[in-house]
């Protein structure tokens, strides 16, 4: 006699193979004599309980069909339960659960299997839509017709529309014999264990085609970390399904033109495509399929991209890219306004219309509103709290650099907290431009931006330094240090705009208001207080309002105005001069010759230098720096610009905040402009890092009205 573990081994595989009879006789005679009747009566009601609960999903099917070939014989395969009608899920279905099908429904055998529902109409809408699926996972491997086959619960399981079971019938003219495969487009006939092997067979390789072979195009997401009630949205967490198992997409250089692909994909075409980096929309778990598709755009899934590979990279789901689909057509009106040039921002989203969010809404996002309602001249946005907005308030937040010809072009976050009816967007819009710029550049000297030809003075420059090269003390004449009073510690750097105004960095002024600190122009060595050396008082100090709001540092810009010594504001001379505003539609694409400059340490923990040491760095791509600092989008907003020296490993440190990115746009005259404040980085951090800088043509009129009030 066996003993018991043996006993026990032999009755579970029983089960397994659902042999019902020769379980019962197993028990019966092999457990009888060790055993009372009761308990033996309790293992047979655990038995068939269990037997049930096996084959209950395919034991509830009414009905069986084909839809969508070209006669009886063959189609995708439909399952009536309760007289609803749903699909099969093709995970695991092949020729075994074929040839059931096709004897459950009269046929001998199945001449093929198909899946990615295969005869079924891809479309648009399909893909959208909510698809019935009663089985999934089915195993006919020990049944003869399909009622018999075991399956997962009825109505469970993890399939996308596309992802359909279908069969092909043996008529009384077969083209191969059973257990063997008909080669598409010749008389080929391969034994089924050679299909989908990985070794093509067929002479045109039918044996191993893709649709047949992979889960094709079966793309969803997931897990959206916050809800859209936008209609005709979709947003979450990307996962494509490669040999059965879901996996996460890594951001590792995922591009507008992967986003546009996933979207078309899952059915929204030709629209608003928005890719998210860095978990943005929440964090998958299990495989990580795949990162840089290097898609052209023009594909219908990621797997048709040229650099795809499913594999395992080396990524963590902290870096799972997530993406935003919409189609549905985007129209803009305004509305409340006291001109037709004027007014609360609607927008027609899926046919409805609604008010646009006003959270961080700026004269970027402006600009591009007014562009798509033909408007051409200077724009404003601004936010109208106090009366509440009717009908929608579309949650999102517009992030736009301002060169946008749609929104639908616009960078977007994605809220975590609704909207309020009081905060929505107003813009101004004008048919002439240059209002701002005009008014800034009057309060600059001509000679605003051009520092002194410092070789007339000296006869070399000074020598190389690790991360750039110490300037001449006329180099970057609109350099100032920020200072402590009782101390004069330096804190941070800034920059001259003109004779009352310097700007710096919103952050250098957390812990000291404007009692505790000096402005010290013409500085160089900054152990010493020199000659030709001066400190002002700050007479007033504007933070902006929504700094450190949206993410980490942003909107990182104050504006100070120097006290007045003698009726008049800073001295000019050859040392000491400001540098000039760029333009409010200037694109830091055109930009060249920029530097940065500070008395920043040259390592973590070091000592500020003695003197301001200048690096010169590029613009990087913002896509670039959403990647690089953690958070991505969350951590980088249209108030940076990204930039730095990737070849010689120039990046600012702690003490350099607050100090200008100076650079000259091309075509225009030999004078350098502000364009970055610096913000933050990876301070001082080895390796080639870029730093965040306050994007300054973002500010120009809030820099505008803080000086000459609203305009």
């Amino acid at each position: 006699m066996k003993d018991e573990e043996e006993l026990q081994d032999t009755w579970y595989c029983n089960i397994h193979r659902r042999k019902k009879k020769k379980i019962i006789i197993i028990i019966m005679t092999k457990l009888q004599p060790r055993l009372d009747i009761g308990l033996i009566g309790l293992l047979l009601d655990l038995l068939l309980i269990t037997s049930v609960l096996s084959q209950t999903a395919t034991s509830r099917i009414q009905n069986i069909r084909l839809s969508g070939g070209n006669g009886a014989h063959e189609g995708n395969v439909e399952v009536q339960v309760d007289r609803s009608w749903g699909y099969i899920c093709d995970d695991g279905f092949g020729f075994v659960e074929a040839d059931a099908v096709c004897r459950q429904l009269g046929y001998n055998h199945a001449q093929t299997f198909t899946r990615n529902n295969h005869f079924g109409v891809n479309s648009p809408g399909w893909r959208r839509g909510s698809v019935k699926f009663w089985l999934d996972r089915v195993n006919c491997s020990q049944s003869s017709v399909f009622k018999d086959c075991v399956s997962g619960d009825l109505g469970k399981h993890d399939c996308t529309p596309t992802e359909i079971a279908g069969v092909v019938c043996v008529l009384d003219s077969a083209p191969c014999p059973h257990q063997q495969f008909p080669c598409v487009g010749s008389s080929v006939c391969l034994n089924r264990t050679s299909v989908c092997d990985g070794s093509s067979d067929c002479p045109d390789e039918s044996d191993e085609a893709e649709e047949l072979c992979e889960d094709v195009g079966v793309t969803r997401l997931v897990n959206p970390s916050t809800d859209i009630t936008i209609p005709g949205v979709t947003a979450g967490v990307v996962f494509v399904k490669h040999e059965a198992v879901w996996g996460t997409v890594c951001d590792d250089k995922f591009t507008h033109n992967d986003a546009k692909v996933v979207c078309r994909n899952l059915g929204y075409f030709e629209g608003w495509s928005v890719a998210f980096t860095r978990s943005y929309l929440g964090r998958g778990n299990g495989k990580i399929w795949l990162a840089e598709p290097g898609c052209t755009g023009d594909e219908e899934w990621l797997g048709e991209c040229p650099a795809t590979v499913f594999t395992t990279p080396f990524c963590s789901h902290n870096e799972d890219i997530s993406v935003f689909c919409y189609d549905g057509g985007l129209e803009l009106r305004l509305v409340d306004g006291s001109s037709p040039m004027s007014g609360r921002v609607e927008a027609r989203l899926g046919g409805d219309w609604g008010s646009v969010c006003g959270t961080h809404f700026d004269d970027y996002d402006a600009r591009v509103v007014c562009k798509m309602l033909g408007y051409t001249g200077d724009s404003r946005g601004s936010v109208g709290v106090g009366r509440a907005a009717p009908g929608n308030v579309w949650n999102l937040h517009l992030d736009c650099l301002g060169h946008e010809e749609h929104l639908q072009q616009c960078r977007i976050k994605l809220p975590n907290d609704t909207c309020q009816v009081t905060n929505t967007a107003a813009v101004t819009c004008s048919n002439v431009g240059g209002d701002i710029d005009r008014a800034l550049q009057s309060i600059q000297p001509e000679d605003c931006g051009q520092a002194e030809d410092a070789t007339q003075r000296f006869l070399t420059r000074l020598a190389k330094v690790r991360g750039g090269s110490n300037p001449s003390r006329f180099d970057a004449p609109w350099l100032v240090s920020l200072r402590t009073q009782t101390h004069g510690r330096l804190l941070c750097g800034g920059t001259i705009i003109s004779e009352y105004y310097v700007v710096t960095a919103a952050h250098c002024l957390r812990t000291q208001g404007s009692l505790n600190l000096i402005i010290r122009v013409g500085d160089y060595n900054s152990n010493y207080k020199e000659d030709e050396e001066e400190d002002y008082f700050i007479d007033k100090i504007w933070q902006h309002e929504e700094f450190d709001i949206l993410s980490f540092d942003n909107n990182d810009i104050a504006l100070l105005k120097v006290e007045p010594k003698n009726g008049r504001g800073i001295r000019f001379g050859s040392r000491v001069k400001p540098i000039c505003l760029p333009q409010v539609r200037d694109l830091y694409q055109d930009l060249e010759d920029c530097t940065i400059i500070g008395w920043g340490p040259t390592f973590i923990s070091g000592e500020p230098q003695t003197r301001p040491r200048e690096g010169k760095v590029s613009v990087l791509e913002d896509r670039q720096c959403e990647e690089i600092f953690s958070g991505g989008p969350s951590n980088f907003s249209s108030s940076f610009v990204c930039a730095g020296n990737l070849l010689e490993n120039v990046n600012s440190c702690s003490g350099d905040s607050g100090g200008p990115m100076a650079c000259q746009i091309k075509g225009r005259r030999n004078a350098v402009s502000l364009y970055g404040i610096v913000s933050t980085g990876f301070s001082c951090k080895p390796g080639r890092s870029p730093d965040n800088l306050a994007r300054v043509t973002k500010y120009l009129g809030w820099i505008h009205d803080k000086i000459f009030g609203s305009l």
